[in-house]
Order: C-alpha cells, then sequence, then structure tokens
C-alpha cells in the first residue's frame, strides 16, 4: 500500500534535513519519530495515518530501526500499516516476545513480520535488551537500551520462578534514553512499571534527560503509591519537562495524584499533556487561541481536543529546545481551562542548560 492509497493527505512544511525527536499526539498510546536528516528511528506506533503523515511531509523514506517497547495494542497497531507500506524501507523491527499477550494485532504483526522477513523485505529481531547498548544510534541521534535486561528477555513475561521475579508485559517494556547532538534529550519508558524502575535504579543506569514522557500514560505504575513512583522517577530522570501521551475520554489520565506530586515536589519542572484531560476540564474543550501548536500531524486536531499537542524536541544554539513553547500554551491553559492539574504556580519553568 502507498501513501496514496491509503488516502494521507501530507500537511506542506519544510523539509531540509535536521536532528530532531518528535512525540506524535497519537491519543492513548505512544509514537516517536526520531530523525537524524532523512533516516529515522521510530518507537512505538500507535496510530498509522499520523505517522505516514509525520513521514512523508518530513522528507523521510528510510526507517532504519522500529523499536515497539511491549505487546500493548497502543504501541504496536500502527505498525501493521507502517511496515507493508511501499514508500518506505525499513531495516530492522526491534521487539521482545510476550508469553501473556494473545490479542489479534499481536498475532497478525508477528505473521505479518515473519512474511516480511522471508520477503527479504526488513530484518526482525525478537529479542532487545541492555546488552545492544547503542546499536540503534544514527550519526547525530544516539539511543541507549536501558532496559530490559538479558535475564527478563530470557525468562520472559510471566508469573515469578526460582531465580526471577514477576514479569509482566509493561515491566518488560524496552526503555530508551536518547541523545540529540549529543545532548540528554529525551527518555522513552513505555510502560514501565514500579518493578521494572526498580532494576534500573539497582543496577545505576544513566537515564537523566530533558524531556521524560511518563510512562503509562500518567496511570498505575503496578506497586506502590503513584506519588512515590513519580517521586523516585523524576528524581533520576531530573527531567525539565514531564511529557503525558494520552486521550482525552480514555482512562481519565494522568492520575491527578501523580502531577500534584511532580508540580510539588519538581516546581521547576513544566508538565503538559498531548491532550485536555478530562481532570483539567469537564464538558467541550474551549476554543480560544492556538495558534502554538505545532503544524504536526496530531490526533487531538480532531474534535479540538488538543492541550500541548505534537511535541517537537531539538538542538539550539547546543541547547535543547522544546515545542511549543510553554508560553503561548500556558496562557491558553490559564484563560481556557477549568482546573488545570499542572499549574502549580504563576511563575513558568526556565529550562535548564542541558550538557552531555
Amino acid at each position: 500500500m502507498t501513501t496514496a492509497q491509503a488516502g494521507i493527505q501530507p500537511v506542506p512544511q519544510p523539509t531540509k534535513a535536521s536532528t530532531e525527536a518528535v512525540i506524535l499526539d497519537v491519543g492513548h498510546g505512544n509514537c516517536a519519530v526520531l530523525r537524524d536528516g532523512n533516516r529515522c528511528v521510530i518507537v512505538d506506533a500507535k496510530s498509522d495515518k499520523l505517522l505516514y503523515q509525520e513521514l512523508v511531509t518530513s522528507g523521510v523514506r528510510r526507517i532504519e530501526h522500529l523499536v515497539l517497547s511491549h505487546a500493548d495494542s497502543d504501541h504496536i497497531a500502527g505498525a501493521l500499516r507502517l511496515l507493508p507500506n511501499d514508500d518506505f524501507e525499513v531495516g530492522t523491527v526491534w521487539l521482545n516476545s510476550d508469553s501473556q499477550k494473545d490479542s489479534r494485532q499481536w498475532h497478525e504483526l508477528l505473521a505479518l513480520l515473519t512474511a516480511l522477513h522471508q520477503a527479504g523485505r526488513l530484518k526482525a529481531r525478537l529479542a532487545i535488551c541492555d546488552l545492544d547498548g547503542w546499536d540503534l544510534s544514527l550519526e547525530n541521534v544516539l539511543i541507549d537500551v536501558i532496559h530490559p535486561t538479558l535475564t527478563d528477555i530470557g525468562h520472559g513475561t510471566g508469573k515469578r520462578g526460582r531465580v526471577r521475579p514477576e514479569i509482566t508485559t509493561n515491566g518488560m517494556s524496552v526503555v530508551l534514553r536518547v541523545l540529540l547532538e549529543g545532548l540528554p534529550a529525551l527518555l522513552l519508558p513505555g510502560d514501565l512499571d514500579s518493578a521494572g524502575l526498580d532494576q534500573i535504579l539497582s543496577r545505576d543506569k544513566e537515564v537523566s534527560a530533558h524531556v521524560l514522557v511518563y510512562p503509562h500514560h500518567g496511570g498505575h505504575s503496578g506497586g506502590g503509591t503513584e506519588e512515590s513512583f513519580a517521586k523516585v522517577l523524576c528524581d533520576a530522570v531530573s527531567p525539565d519537562v514531564v511529557l503525558f501521551s494520552m486521550g482525552r475520554g480514555v482512562f481519565r489520565n494522568p492520575l491527578p495524584e501523580v502531577v500534584e506530586e511532580i508540580t510539588r515536589s519538581f516546581p521547576d519542572t513544566r508538565v503538559a499533556c498531548t491532550q485536555l484531560s478530562e481532570n483539567c476540564h469537564v464538558g467541550p474543550v474551549p476554543d480560544g487561541e492556538r495558534d502554538y501548536l505545532l503544524n504536526r500531524p496530531a490526533a487531538g486536531h480532531t474534535g479540538n481536543r488538543s492541550c500541548v499537542g505534537t511535541v517537537r524536541v531539538a538542538v539550539a544554539d547546543n541547547q535543547l529546545v522544546v515545542e511549543p513553547a510553554p508560553l503561548g500554551h500556558k496562557r491558553w491553559i490559564r484563560q481556557h481551562v477549568n482546573t488545570a492539574m499542572c499549574e502549580s504556580s504563576a511563575i513558568l519553568p526556565v529550562p535548564r542548560p542541558r550538557y552531555p
């Protein structure tokens, strides 16, 4: 299937080569495009058309790696239409086995990968762990595999055994740390749970990043209190921006206690959601001036559901910048949102310089 056959109308915008990380607003799910010129690495693929639009309009034809953090449908569904698309050349698809996942989409994805691999269209790697190190990297986009471990993928998901703890689908999520032009830009933790976080911290892995895409869309962490998980995670990552990739009207994410803990314990950290949470505003989303939204594909454009929308992280003057910038976004929130959870004070946080 080609992009034209899929009925996709690209949004005109410059296609010059650049280094950037784009966290697409895909509603309830995850998708990040890590771009180095006309090559890229994609991490998770919830949406198909939004991802197609982003790739086509940014001039990407070569997908070096597609990493699927775990087997949940809100992370893999878009891959079923992306991979057979003749408009793109795909290098390697990375994913881990999951003995507990029995969804139709997971079965279809495994069958599709088998067929495409046998046809010589791509390589399929049914194992990705911290021993893979920087193998996903491009020239100006360095990607470190933080989690899971070889032991984790060796035992796979399932109940506690004689030599290992219980490993859930979320606990097996692939966690990636991304550097743009040497600067620690992004931590992509999939749906990492509290057990997985404890394991990462016990191995003293470097996880600091300018932007943290919060695990599990701001939902439950799978152990302990949500406040404790949020504090430990943000202490480790020390993010300037915490982003919740979530869909309005799905699970009422992010949880209020998660946002409250971050804004209380880390007042200099900017908190943003791709779509406007129902915990912040009940009823129709107000219009207001929305010129802060990026001219990039975003699920929230339909039905006026956007909050910060699709987010771009790039390097300018040897510093990391995040778009949309906070000023216009915060102005809209303060004028039109009833009880914005992210508003802990009237002072906008000033991003700290980031160095390798």
